[in-house]
């Protein structure tokens, strides 16, 4: 009898600790250092050279429709601008220094109960950063809307309403690399969306809250068709994970990415904080560590909660250049599921950050980026193009003096880590 209870009491143990490891499904801490946002300078990155102008007409259309009620103007003041991620050109790429992709979403459009229909990659070109044209031959957007029976209900006794969000790209080795968003689009349409390869076959098992897809350009105009990075169930993520604005750049060995998780509280992450930054990495820019593997970013003071306890990072967008790490922080109260201000991050190891304590913008901006223009051995030349909830975009330009980038990292005594 003595034996049978305690063979009876260690299964039981046995079975409660795998459960808790089930339950448990953690993306990597990195050590972190304390550093006073005091300590750290202000860049003079204040002031906007002017508003954006975009000449183009949305298209809500699904596939298949020619509806005109559907295509809208939004050249000049209807403010219908999100999501922006730019690539600079200095001597130009077919013509054009400045290449773009965002979304039309808010302003006139977003007070529609359709505006997720224009939220479509659409790419456009300047040569001034405040007037943009979309170049010769292409036909935006790269992905039109998904209609109701191309997607599943996330909302009991609501119509299907699937859209795409969230684009990012990299140029690399003379190739556009971008990537954005699916959400609650049903597995069959990403399929026959998709290319035909064993890829997008093993990622394609079920539908998926979120989808994050790649395509790929060389020369901005003629895309290929999607390919499947990751989605929002395990390995790659917590299930039904938001996969929250993923970023990608390319830092001449590997492809990384960051997004961002909401902290809900179910054994992901292990600390307070209401959102999470986490960075994957990958070889190919297709196949990218799975949540586990990922590993968490690190801001190592936090200006924003100084005046907000709630607030949190909500979108986000990486560039890279010369060995330095810049992320463009939407930040705002992530309870109410929307951004506020705009901060600037930087570092060296791409894992612990340091943030300007002076935000670019302070209320109601967006999704925002920023991108260099030049550098040289004392200086980093940068653009911005800083997004608005009221759908206006605004550019910027600044420079940040590399000596003071690196007398401030090496004050923190950071570690570097692969």
């Amino acid at each position: 009898m003595f034996n049978y209870r305690i063979i009876v009491l260690l299964s039981f143990a046995l079975c409660i600790s795998c459960a808790r490891t089930e339950d448990s499904f953690y993306a990597e801490d990195v050590p972190t250092k304390d550093v006073q946002a005091h300590e750290l300078d202000t860049p003079g990155f204040l002031l906007d050279r002017g508003n954006l102008n975009i000449h183009i007409f949305a298209n809500g259309n699904f596939t298949g429709e020619e509806n005109w009620s559907f295509v809208k103007d939004i050249s000049s003041g209807n403010h219908s601008y999100c999501h922006p991620d730019v690539q600079y050109f200095p001597k130009g790429f077919h013509g054009y220094k400045y290449w773009m992709v965002f979304t039309p979403y808010f302003g006139i459009l977003g007070e529609s109960a359709e505006s997720e229909r224009y939220e479509n990659p659409t790419v456009v070109v300047s040569n001034d950063g405040l007037n943009w044209v979309e170049p010769k031959g292409i036909s935006n957007p790269i992905q039109k809307a998904p209609a109701p029976y191309e997607c599943f209900p996330f909302i009991k006794n609501k119509e299907n309403r699937g859209f795409w969000s969230d684009v990012d790209w990299v140029f690399y080795q003379n190739q556009f690399y971008l990537y954005y968003r699916g959400n609650f689009i049903s597995t069959k349409t990403l399929s026959s969306r998709g290319a035909k390869n064993n890829n997008n076959k093993t990622k394609l098992m079920k539908n998926e809250h979120r989808t994050i897809v790649r395509q790929k350009s060389s020369n901005g105009i003629k895309w290929n068709a999607l390919d499947i990075v990751y989605t929002s169930s395990k390995p790659y993520a917590p299930e039904n994970s938001l996969l929250l604005s993923p970023t990608f750049i390319h830092n001449g060995e590997k492809f990384v990415s960051y997004e961002v998780e909401n902290n809900t509280g179910k054994k992901n992450f292990k600390g307070p904080d209401k959102a999470y930054v986490i960075r994957r990495t990958s070889e190919d820019g297709l196949n990218f560590t799975d949540f586990k593997s990922s590993k968490i970013v690190n801001f190592n003071n936090k200006p924003w909660l100084d005046i907000n306890k709630n607030y949190s990072h909500w979108h986000i967008q990486c560039s890279y250049v010369d060995g330095y790490y810049f992320l463009c922080l939407n930040i705002g109260d992530v309870n109410q599921n929307t951004g506020d201000a705009i901060y600037l991050a930087y570092s060296k190891d791409g894992l612990n950050f340091l943030v300007f304590p002076k935000p670019m913008v302070q209320k109601n901006a967006y999704r925002s980026c920023v991108f260099p223009m030049a550098s040289d051995q004392e200086n980093i030349s940068f653009g911005a193009i800083l997004g608005f909830k009221t759908g206006e975009f605004k550019y910027r330009e600044f420079k940040l003096l590399k000596k003071k980038l690196d007398q401030k990292i090496e004050a923190t005594n950071f570690h570097v880590f692969n």
